[in-house]
């Protein structure tokens, strides 16, 4: 048993950061969370990923400090140090890159793809268009708002609108007196994003 325990410890070690960094990523961004064998393959990439870092930022270290200034000893201790900063900035970097969609958009202007970053055209149209938004309600009401929160998915969640305002019938706007209005996704038929000016 105690065999076991002494190669299970230094795998887990060596793993653990992969996992630190996938969690960060899922924690953060809308995506959905892929099955248990598609988050270990993920961890698993990111891991690759990190020990890679660690090893070449090793070697640098070493050679830094052979040829010019010494900076401390490199050893477990280090490496499990450097894993985990290492995991924790491509977490999040993972994350910013994922959720702006900055690289897919260079990828579109190279034409190496059509897609976005998004989880879904519905995340995408929200992420990318800051403004005021109509709501038309299944009930044939129309809704006017900046929208400070709404669902990653259009099946499921709530919009919350700040400064709503009720639209009738001849598109005029109603006054309100109310500073926020929370309603459910369910209730909504279609969104529209209000023209910007500008």
């Amino acid at each position: 048993m105690d065999d076991l325990v002494k190669e299970v410890i230094p795998l887990l070690q060596y793993l653990i950061p992969g996992f630190l960094a996938a969690w960060i990523f899922y924690s953060l961004t809308a995506f959905k969370r892929p099955d248990t064998f598609g988050q270990i393959v993920q961890a698993l990439i990111f891991t690759f990923v990190i020990q890679s870092l660690v090893v070449g930022l090793g070697a640098l270290l070493l050679l830094t400090g052979e040829h010019f200034f010494s900076v401390g000893l490199w050893d477990k201790k280090s490496e499990t140090l450097w894993s985990a900063m290492i995991a924790v900035v491509l977490g999040f970097l993972s994350y910013h890159v994922a959720s702006n969609d900055k690289l897919h958009s260079l990828l579109r202007r190279l034409k190496i793809t059509r897609q976005n970053s998004f989880p879904c055209e519905w995340y995408g149209a929200f992420s990318s268009r800051r403004g005021f938004v109509i709501l038309n309600l299944i009930d044939g009401k129309r809704l006017f708002g900046w929208p400070t929160a709404w669902p990653s998915e259009p099946e499921k969640g709530q919009f919350v609108l700040e400064f709503p305002h009720w639209i009738d019938n001849e598109g005029k706007s109603l006054t309100s007196r109310v500073g926020v209005v929370v309603i459910d996704v369910s209730k909504v038929q279609l969104v529209e994003f209000a023209k910007t000016i500008g």
